[in-house]
């Protein structure tokens, strides 16, 4: 295959499932956020709290919202120019000339370059063969890993 033909981009993001944390993190936070904290007792011992109340604890509905710029923003995009990682803050793009390999450790996948290594988010060793297709060349083919099943636990028939 050449440089670029047939190289289809890919993308790597994380799952939308994922939105779910950010809906429990605003469900922890909510009630804390609106609450007084002067609590007083009545005589049979219940706990007796201010109304809504808005103060300092307001701003912890900013951690759901980072939440949701994190999941919204992390990314890597590989295509047959390079590798451009998308992180909270910034982004960085690799072209394949200055991209010496990649490397693996444990579950993650990292781009080394001349200044060190830098962590392709969202990329697990489960997809090298996605990012083997869209270099368009540049990286030797992988084949697709191959799905293993756990075993079942019912009896077989004699």
């Amino acid at each position: 295959m050449t440089a670029g033909s047939d190289a289809v981009p890919a993308v790597f993001r994380l799952p939308r499932t994922t939105y779910l944390i950010v809906l429990f993190l605003a469900f922890g936070t909510v009630p804390l956020a609106f609450t007084a904290d002067n609590f007083s007792f009545d005589k049979r011992g219940s706990a007796q709290g201010a109304p809504a109340v808005l103060g300092w604890q307001t701003l912890l509905l900013v951690i759901p919202v980072l939440a949701a710029f994190f999941i919204a923003r992390t990314a890597t995009f590989v295509d047959a120019s390079g590798i451009r990682v998308r992180a909270l803050f910034g982004t960085r793009h690799m072209s394949w000339g200055e991209i010496r390999g990649l490397s693996i450790n444990e579950h993650d996948v990292y781009a080394v370059v001349a200044d060190g290594s830098v962590r392709l988010p969202c990329v697990h060793v489960s997809a090298l063969a996605a990012v083997s297709r869209a270099a368009g060349g540049r990286l030797p083919e992988i084949a697709n890993p191959k799905l293993k099943f756990a075993p079942s636990r019912r009896r077989r028939r004699r």
